[in-house]
């Protein structure tokens, strides 16, 4: 009966420490596992990770596409409006950096305000350029610098689409907090 009370004990103190672990490092959504067609919102999960991708004003204004070489850095599945919208992503756990490629339809910049509790945190712009063979404007967009749970993406152009979607954790070490968690369920274990 004591040998299964430490096992519960062990359990319920050691789960919510490896649930913090279960999502640390570096993770990228590339919309290649999703349904083309697929409209805002929806959410995709890695290692963990949730992400919800919405639109406003139209709730269903991005959709999962797939154009076969008319993007250089964008390939596979990637996430285009149909109309002038801002793009929201919210994460499930904070995080310290994301990174993407876009393409936008014409030369305006793409802009990205990032949020914790919904408070800004941080903004950051990019413009593309055209690669050569291509017609529209292609470029990379990131922030770091402080924690955050959702980012907006907006633009003056009529269109933009987003790929390779690479978010990282404040670290891949455990939280603090999980560290007594895990050491608790270790005492439990050793009487």
């Amino acid at each position: 009966m004591r040998q299964l009370l430490r096992s519960a004990v062990m359990i319920s103190v050691l789960i919510p420490g490896l649930a913090t672990l279960s999502h640390a490092g570096t993770i990228a959504f590339n919309f290649d596992a999703d349904t083309t067609g697929t409209a805002t919102p929806f959410t995709d999960t890695i290692n963990g990770l949730s992400a919800t991708f919405s639109s406003s004003p139209d709730a269903g204004g991005f959709t999962i596409n797939s154009i076969p070489g008319f993007f250089q850095s964008l390939t596979g599945n990637f996430l285009i409006d149909t109309a002038q919208e801002s793009l929201t992503i919210m994460f499930s756990v904070p995080q310290a950096s994301i990174s993407l490629d876009f393409a936008t339809f014409d030369t305006q910049m793409l802009n990205l305000s990032a949020s914790l509790l919904g408070s800004p945190v941080g903004s950051s712009s990019a413009s593309g350029t055209v690669p050569g063979g291509f017609s529209l404007p292609e470029g990379s967009l990131s922030f770091s610098g402080a924690t955050f749970d959702t980012v907006v993406l907006s633009s003056g152009t009529p269109n933009f689409a987003i790929d390779n979607v690479t978010v990282s954790d404040s670290s891949a070490a455990p939280e603090p907090s999980s560290l007594p968690l895990c050491a608790g369920a270790l005492a439990a274990v050793s009487f």
